[in-house]
């Protein structure tokens, strides 16, 4: 760790790939564990287009669990670190797989973060495909919260798109079988090869076994980083390619981030 918190103190440029495993302690349960009432469905097709299609009052419920879940969660001291460390190094970029709002919580600058899979607060038109978020999302989704929860949701509870007024609004995250938006992919792109030069990726609590997770790993390795590995799983570090100047911390993010910063953010509190 002393070697690694020397390297991040001198690293200019420093990217991100963030996991579940950020938010774990915050006691937010994982995506396969929304619930018990949950688990006797396959969560990954519950979030799909073709779920949706099928049962739109299903896929809300589900949701406005995950919903209620994320907001009585709090950022821990992880979500915490790496806001401070964004604020101290302008050229540090996160990018994050999760949709939980903590780091935005936790005063992450919104310039210094990327969502790949957007968020539970925003919501989508399945008509017109128009993304509202803000005001406009919170009048939806808290229709749907203030839902008698002794009662099943049913398709007439759910609100219609403000906009174009025919088609059900669903919730705003990407799910299986869709695309993450052009937008994201390229303001990522563009800041990767904006410099020759990348000092440092972090991967915090995520295997990063898929892409696009893999797929930033290698770019950040092939600008010249090493790679600093957070996570609470015993994972094999060849999995990650790691080599010998890299690091592989195993723990539980929001222990190991603040020591690991101390030297660039001092006390995460």
């Amino acid at each position: 760790i002393d070697t690694c918190r020397d390297h991040l103190v001198t690293s200019r440029r420093i990217l991100a790939l963030l996991g579940a495993g950020l938010s774990a302690s915050s006691g937010l349960p994982t995506f396969r564990g929304a619930g018990g009432l949950w688990n006797s469905h396959d969560v990954k097709q519950l979030a799909t287009p073709a779920a949706f299609e099928e049962d739109p009052a299903l896929i809300w419920a589900f949701n406005i669990e995950r919903i209620k879940a994320a907001r009585e969660a709090r950022p821990n001291k992880a979500h915490v670190a790496l806001a401070q460390l964004a604020r101290q190094k302008p050229d540090f970029l996160a990018i994050s797989m999760n949709i939980d709002g903590l780091s935005e919580r936790a005063n992450h600058p919104s310039s210094q973060i990327h969502n790949l899979h957007r968020s539970l607060s925003e919501v989508k038109c399945t008509r017109c495909q128009l993304l509202l978020k803000g005001a406009q999302a919170e009048h939806a989704i808290s229709s749907l919260l203030c839902h008698p929860p002794d009662q099943s949701l049913q398709l007439s509870d759910i609100p219609h798109c403000p906009s174009c007024q025919a088609g059900l609004l669903r919730p705003g995250v990407v799910w299986f079988t869709e695309s993450i938006p052009q937008d994201t992919l390229k303001a990522i792109y563009d800041w990767i090869e904006a410099v020759p030069t990348i000092d440092t990726m972090l991967v915090i609590g995520t295997s990063a076994e898929v892409y696009p997770g893999t797929a930033y790993i290698e770019a950040a390795r092939k600008k010249g980083a090493r790679v600093v590995v957070v996570n609470i799983e015993p994972e094999d570090p060849s999995v990650l390619g790691l080599e010998e100047q890299d690091w592989y911390i195993r723990g539980d993010a929001a222990e190991m981030l603040p020591d690991i910063l101390v030297d660039i953010i001092g006390d995460a509190g």
